[in-house]
Formats: C-alpha cells, structure tokens, sequence
C-alpha cells in the first residue's frame, strides 16, 4: 500500500497561484530575450511546448522551464498521461531550484492526482524529502521538525520495503540531532543570561527527552556548575539547602561520568566548595 498525501488539486492552485504569478513576472524579461524561447512560450502548439520544456529541463535550466510546464498544466485534461509528465517535472524543477516549498506541494498534489502512476511513491517520498530539506539550521524555529518526523515515520510505516525507507531513517536521526541541539542551545542560553534556576530545568529535561544526546556529559557538567551559581547568589537561609543540591548533582554526574569525565575536575572543584560552604552556615546556626 503506497503513502499517499492527500492534497486536493484545487487547494494547491489556491496555495501557489500567487507565487507563480510572482515567479512569472521575474522570469518574463528572461522569457522573451531569446526570440525562439519567446515564440514558443506565446506558442498554442502544446507538443512544441512540451518538447522544448523537457529540453530545458534536461538541461537543467529550470527557471525557463518551469514557466512552459505551468502553461501546459492548463493545456492538458486531468486524465492525460502527458499532465502526469508534467506535474512531475514541475516538482522536479522547483527542486532544482531549490525551492523546496513549492516542490513539496507539487510532489505531494502528484501523489493525491496519479495514485496508480509508477512514480507515486518515488513522488509521496520526494514530498517528504523536500519538507525535510527546507528545514533550516537547529538555531532556527523547529517547530514543524516533529510534524515532518511524523510525516517521514508514515511514509516508512506504508512503505518499510521500497529503498526509501532507510533514507527516510536517516533524516529522521538528522531531525532528531537538531531538536537535541535546539534544546541544548536553550540551556546555554540560560546560562548566559545568567538564569541559573532554568539551566538546571532545561538540562534535566534535555537529558530525559534526549538521554542520547552527544552533549550530555557537558549538560550534566553545566547542572552542577548552574545549581552552585544558583546556590551562591541565593538568600542564606535558603543557601545551605541549595548547596545540597550542587552534591546531589555532583553524584549524579560521578554516576554517568567517573573520573574519566571531560569536567569532573571542576565538577569536583564546585563539590568541594559546596560542602565547605554548607559546613560554614551550619556553623553560623
């Protein structure tokens, strides 16, 4: 049973008519520059069209193709095999052009169009692909990551045998390393503000969330040296408690880490003026 993504034609026409329109117009003096690009393109022979379109496209020129393709969309019925071509060079070319947006939205409208089409699953996992792609740096907004690894997730569930489910595998560990290093980047950031009380919350939860995590010897490392900070500037009749922690912390990471931890000197360090100066405000009862 192929993956299939239901996107009606009509709702992708009302989602990208505008940015064609936008496409078309920066594309126009290129259009006509060349008489023959020019004449073919105010052409009503289709096959002309067609012909000349797919050269661009092998050519990989696809700022003149896509225009050509967009006009044989209208050209050809719905239940042509020549519209199926096209859509599929569509995609194709707005993947060249690194518009990853768009390509999802024509991949995905070929999969709802041609479900019986030989190319439906190459198209349902270009769709995806191509969400996967236009996900950007994980200093960026990663709010659509889960929703795209669901998507990626689905794709293997329809298809776990066809030779792109590991490649949906892979980039679904890709996502996963860039949600790791949004919250990690999270922590730091809290550190350097100077929120020592949100460090410790985001690192704890960073570790239960990603226990995989490759920063986890130094998030465990931070969450010592956050709580002491937190400890040090607190109130001291709140102080001796808080210190308490910074041990409680310091056992947690002997416990993962050893002596062998890329920190465990300072972690042992932050220990030891814990406890001195738990000792000092025991004293001072």
């Amino acid at each position: 049973m192929h993956f299939i993504c239901f996107f009606a034609l009509n709702s992708v026409y009302s989602r990208v008519q505008m940015r064609l329109f936008l496409t078309v117009l920066v594309f126009t003096s290129l259009l006509f520059s060349c008489s023959d690009y020019g004449k073919i393109y105010k052409s009503k022979n289709a096959t002309l069209k067609y012909n000349k379109a797919l050269q661009l496209y092998l050519k990989k020129d696809f700022a003149r193709a896509v225009p050509l393709f967009e006009q044989l969309r209208d050209v050809y019925g719905r239940s042509t095999d020549s519209l199926e071509q096209v859509y599929y060079y569509t995609a194709y070319c707005h993947y060249g052009l690194g518009d990853y947006e768009m390509a999802s939205m024509f991949f995905k409208d070929f999969t709802e169009n041609f479900t019986s089409s030989s190319k439906s699953v190459e198209c349902a996992y270009m769709a995806v692909y191509c969400d996967f792609m236009d996900v950007g740096s994980y200093e960026l907004d990663q709010n659509n990551t889960n929703k795209i690894i669901g998507a990626l997730q689905t794709f293997i569930n329809y298809n776990p045998d066809t030779e792109y489910a590991q490649k949906c595998n892979d980039h679904i560990d890709e996502l996963r390393v860039k949600l790791m290093m949004k919250e990690y980047g999270h922590v730091i950031q809290y550190y350097n503000m100077g929120d020592f009380r949100a460090t410790v919350h985001s690192a704890r939860n960073t570790l239960k969330m990603y226990p995989e995590i490759e920063k986890k010897e130094e998030l465990e490392f931070l969450m010592v040296k956050a709580q002491f900070r937190y400890a040090e500037n607190s109130v001291e009749k709140k102080r001796a408690e808080r210190m308490k922690e910074v041990l409680d912390l310091h056992n947690d990471y002997f416990y993962s880490n050893g002596i062998g931890g890329k920190h465990y000197q300072e972690v042992l360090d932050l220990k030891t003026r814990a406890e001195k100066e738990i000792k000092q405000l025991n004293e001072n009862i």
